[in-house]
Order: C-alpha cells, then sequence, then structure tokens
C-alpha cells in the first residue's frame, strides 16, 4: 500500500531537513514524498535542493506562489498516488515507526477513511507536552480537540478527495475544519494510541500564534458549526458531543473575551443556551460557577479578568 507524503514549506529554511529526514528514515518504505515550496523567501528552496541530490529516489520537490499552507497540501496531493496520505508541516517532525505502524492499523481496521495518532508538542524552551487522541467516540474528539492533528494523523486519499480536500479560506483550524467535513461524510476512524510524530510550537511564524481574535472567532464558528451539524441531523445519539459542543463553545466565549470583551457577550447572548451552566473544570472553579449562576456572564467574567490580572501582577512583583 502506497502511502504519499505532502509537505508545506514556507520559509522553513531551519527545520525543512529534520521534516524530510524524517520520513526518507522511516521503516515503511513504499511512500511517495513531495514537498511544495510556498513562495519562500528565505533559504527553504535551497535546502530542498540539497535534500533532492541526497533523496534521489522517492522523494522530490516543486516550488510555487505564496498561497498558504492549504492551497499547497491541494497541489501536493493533486500530484501524488498514495491510497493513503501523510501531511507534515515543515517544521514538525514523524517518528521512525509512524507511518508502518499506522499502515497496519489501516488494514486492521477495514482502511478507515482517518488513523488519529497520539503526538507530542515541542516548545522552543524544550518543554514537551504529549496530546492523547480521545479513542472512543469521533465527534467528542473533534469538539474537544482530541482528534490527533495534521502531522499526526494518516488521511484516505478518496475520503480527502470526497470533501474537495483542504479549505484554502481557512486560515486557522484548518485540520478541524477538514475532518469536519469528513466526518459530516460519515467518515471512519481508527485509532493509533502510540505518539507518533513531533510538533514544533514556534513563537513566531505559525499561525496559531497570530492574530488570536481572529484564530479564536475561527475556533468558536466551527464549534457552532458541528452543534449545529449534529442538533440537525440527530440530536439524541449525539446528546454528549452538543453538550461538549456546549462547554466548548462557552469556553472559547472567554478566552474570546480577553481579545474583544463586547464580542464575547453577544457571542454568549447568541449562542448559548438560557439554562447553560459550565462544568467545573481546571479553567471554570466553583468560585466562578457559583458567581456565574447569581450575577450571569458579564459579571463573572469581568471579575475573573480583574482576578487574573491581580494574579499576574502579584508574580510579576
Amino acid at each position: 500500500m502506497r502511502v504519499s507524503v505532502v509537505i508545506p514549506c514556507y520559509n522553513v529554511e531551519r527545520h525543512v531537513e529534520q521534516a524530510v529526514r524524517s520520513v526518507m528514515e522511516q521503516t515503511y518504505d513504499d511512500l511517495d514524498v513531495i514537498a511544495i515550496d510556498d513562495g519562500s523567501t528565505d533559504g527553504t528552496r535551497n535546502k530542498l535542493e540539497q535534500l533532492a541530490k541526497t533523496y534521489k529516489v522517492g522523494f522530490r520537490w516543486v516550488a510555487g506562489q505564496h498561497k498558504g499552507a492549504c492551497a499547497a497540501r491541494n497541489q501536493g496531493l493533486s500530484m501524488t498516488t498514495g491510497e493513503y496520505v501523510q501531511f507534515l508541516d515543515a517544521d514538525d517532525a514523524v517518528l521512525t515507526d509512524k507511518l508502518h505502524r499506522q499502515v497496519d492499523l489501516a488494514a486492521a481496521n477495514g482502511n478507515p477513511d482517518m488513523v488519529v495518532g497520539d503526538f507530542r508538542n515541542v516548545y522552543e524552551d524544550g518543554t514537551e507536552e504529549t496530546i492523547r487522541g480521545m479513542g472512543k467516540d469521533p465527534w467528542v474528539a473533534l469538539i474537544t480537540t482530541q482528534l490527533g492533528t495534521t502531522s499526526a494523523n494518516l488521511f484516505k486519499r478518496t475520503a480527502l478527495e470526497n470533501v474537495g480536500g483542504w479549505n484554502v479560506d481557512q486560515a486557522s483550524s484548518q485540520d478541524y475544519e477538514l475532518m469536519f467535513r469528513l466526518l459530516c461524510n460519515n467518515a471512519t476512524v481508527a485509532w493509533d494510541h502510540h505518539v507518533s510524530s513531533l510538533v514544533l510550537k514556534r513563537s513566531v511564524g505559525s499561525i496559531s500564534r497570530t492574530g488570536l481574535r481572529d484564530n479564536w472567532m475561527r475556533y468558536l464558528n466551527l464549534r457552532k458549526g458541528m452543534h449545529a451539524f449534529l442538533q440537525r441531523t440527530d440530536a439524541k445519539t449525539h446528546q454528549r458531543a452538543i453538550a461538549e459542543a456546549d462547554q466548548s463553545i462557552f469556553m472559547a466565549i472567554r478566552v474570546l473575551s480577553r481579545h474583544d470583551p463586547e464580542a464575547a457577550r453577544e457571542e454568549f447572548a447568541r449562542s448559548m443556551p438560557a439554562n447553560f451552566i459550565p462544568d467545573n473544570t481546571a479553567a471554570v472553579t466553583p468560585s466562578y460557577i457559583m458567581f456565574y449562576k447569581r450575577f450571569g456572564f458579564r459579571a463573572a467574567q469581568s471579575s475573573a479578568l480583574v482576578l487574573g490580572w491581580f494574579k499576574r501582577r502579584a508574580k510579576s512583583r
């Protein structure tokens, strides 16, 4: 079973060699690897040229204009032929047995539309964070951001083609927007409960760290779309997922309030059920819930923001 690997690249001169090597050193060898340079202005193309000389078989690259990661992924997808596709961001890396294990999992589970893998976030200060997939209801996992990530998952080509590939207009939450459409199209899922990839969390040059207000609006709108789809299609079957969507929407509104309080208040009034009560979590304390029940969202959130400011000020002294 051939696996195509698509690596979109934009100004990743420092990272792309590690990404490509992690693929070319896989224990699985039926691979077709293509890197799409998305109009880089640094030395990325020189690195890709050097890598093409090192890996004369199985690796190639093409140069293009800057159109964004999703357009680059779609371009790569159109140029490959594998039954399954691994998308690898050029500042990430896959562990040596990732593809072999996930191909075996796919074969053992009837060739599902997605294989969801665990992964490890690696921060620039050297700290790491392991992210586990839920391993049960794909809809709950999707809503709660426990359905893997771009570089950790493996996708069936025909499933991608049936939903039109990546959304080139989606500036963030790109993988979860894609997987939302896949699940809407009845995608099947297998779970790989092994850390399969390393995801570098960069402080600069990362979509997730720029335009935070707009990113959270996209996150919020995506969960609202999930909620509406499940409510419309089969609310009884998806009762738990719908409840999780309410909680996720609420938490997104809380984070949005740090960047745009007025938009957060409008979203709360528009999106939350009248009888909604937030769950007690690490981010929602019993005192917050008590204040929320008595005085409402606006007052509870204002008090939480003020309290947070005082705590940060005390720590900085």
